[in-house]
């Protein structure tokens, strides 16, 4: 009796067992789609959270309904910036992940519930959060082995009389870095660190957890940062780089666009700080893939976050920001930058020095506009004189730092003010030699008669 009483206890309890177990087997196999984990392993990683992106802009097409659900974490019908942000927390555990069972699944990926991506004009943005923890590293300084080319010739140009003519070398402001020079240092074997740390000297990097910033142009549009940088890339710098050997120029790019943006607060403060493609439809995946593998990244000096300068090429050297802004920023110094010399084998359309020709009319009129109580002498030879150059090409020519014009002395930041204020940009660089010809043709010589800073 004791045995047919036990036996019935034991086929009791398996039988009990046995509902709790298939209960929960049931129960885990439900749970099986996770929110941002778009490869469906388990996991939601930052190359889901890549994948996501590149969806949401159109450089990926994904027409499997299950995959696209994955992707829309905030569950709002479409696959967008925002939820790659998402999954990018998600990924380095900002946040936790969202699980939804099958059931739940295949009602939300029925044909009236589908997710769409957007087109590329659809931007979703949200506040700035907290970000809890930046890491840090210094970047050592390395010795940059190239041998300097020399000069070409400077290329002919027509005698026009009664005319200023400018042989400018380098194309930009020529301060920070230099692009032609970083996409030469990307094929000589450089890491995008190395890159950073030649053109920005003595600088550490500093890497935020997740930048999900919302941005400003200076048109007041509201943009998603991780895009603004993308499209900065592609504008910037990816038109001239080739999409394998030029990936370490274009991070270098990305770090220095988002710290320059991040020192500007998230807001542009005119067209000229930086130029951006006018959608993400432009932007190629390689340019995403850098900016994605650097997100973050910036810049700072003694622990300051800086601001980071970038233009063309150089004249084979970096100049001082106190001929362009004036002040003492010690981490944008002159540096070698050789090879923006042969610019030409990087891209054959540009040249490293170039001559443009201006009539005494215009430019008397010119530096009237600039300033109507600038005083001109009668004869133009004595409108312009360079006083002091950088010496970056030459002893004779370089970098301009002051000048007369007229009656006046510009003492501080004179080539840069003429380039960019008087010329309106219509010559490449305020590293110049600036010689008058005269009515009867014969050359009159206006550099520096004594260079140098």
């Amino acid at each position: 009796m004791k045995k047919k009483q036990l036996l019935k206890r034991l086929i009791l309890l398996i039988s009990v067992f046995a509902l709790v177990l298939t209960y929960y087997c049931s129960a885990v196999s439900a749970i099986d789609t996770v929110k941002g984990d778009y490869d469906d392993n388990g996991l939601v990683t930052t190359s889901d959270a890549r994948v996501i992106l590149r969806l949401a802009v159109r450089l990926e097409v994904e027409e499997d309904p299950d995959a696209l659900f994955r992707c829309d974490l905030n569950d709002d019908g479409l696959v967008s910036t925002a939820d790659a942000r998402g999954a990018l927390r998600v990924a380095v555990r900002l946040e936790q992940p969202v699980t939804v069972t099958a059931s739940q699944s295949e009602s939300a990926v029925s044909p009236s519930r589908q997710p769409t991506v957007p087109g590329s004009s659809v931007v979703s943005t949200t506040g700035q959060p907290t970000v809890p923890n930046t890491t840090s590293i210094f970047i050592p300084v390395d010795d940059i082995v190239m041998d300097k080319p020399a000069y070409p010739s400077i290329p002919d140009y027509e005698i026009i009389p009664d005319s200023f003519v400018f042989v400018c070398y380098g194309y930009g402001h020529g301060v920070g870095l230099s692009q032609y020079g970083a996409i030469a240092m990307a094929r000589h074997g450089y890491s995008y660190s190395q890159i950073l740390a030649h053109y920005y000297q003595g600088v550490t990097m500093v890497r935020e957890i997740i930048p999900v910033y919302e941005s400003t142009l200076h048109t007041g549009e509201k943009v998603d940062t991780v895009e603004l940088i993308c499209r900065v890339v592609q504008q910037e710098i990816a038109g001239i780089t080739h999409p394998v050997e030029d990936a370490e120029a274009l991070k270098a790019q990305a770090v220095a666009a988002y710290t320059l943006l991040k020192s500007h607060n998230f807001t542009l403060p005119n067209r000229y700080t930086m130029a951006y493609a006018s959608s993400m439809s432009e932007v190629r995946s390689d340019v995403v893939d850098a900016v994605y593998s650097v997100l973050g990244e910036y810049l700072t000096y003694n622990g300051e976050l800086i601001t980071t300068p970038f233009f063309a090429y150089s004249a084979g050297v970096t100049t001082d920001a106190s001929t362009v802004w004036g002040g003492d920023y010690p981490y944008l110094k002159p540096v070698t930058s050789y090879y923006d010399i042969e610019v030409e084998k990087y891209a054959g359309y540009r040249s490293l020095i170039t001559v443009d020709t201006f009539s005494s009319e215009e430019m008397a009129q010119r530096i009237r506009q600039y300033d109507s109580s600038i005083n001109l002498q009668e004869d133009p030879a004595q409108w312009l004189q360079v006083l002091s150059h950088d010496c970056a090409v030459s002893g004779e020519v370089g970098y301009v730092s002051a000048m007369r014009i007229g009656d006046r002395v510009i003492d501080r930041c004179a080539g840069q003010t003429l380039r960019a204020n008087i010329l309106d940009l219509d010559i490449d660089s305020h590293c110049f030699s600036l010689i008058y010809y005269d009515q009867n043709s014969q050359p009159h010589y206006l550099n520096a008669v004594t260079p140098g800073l």
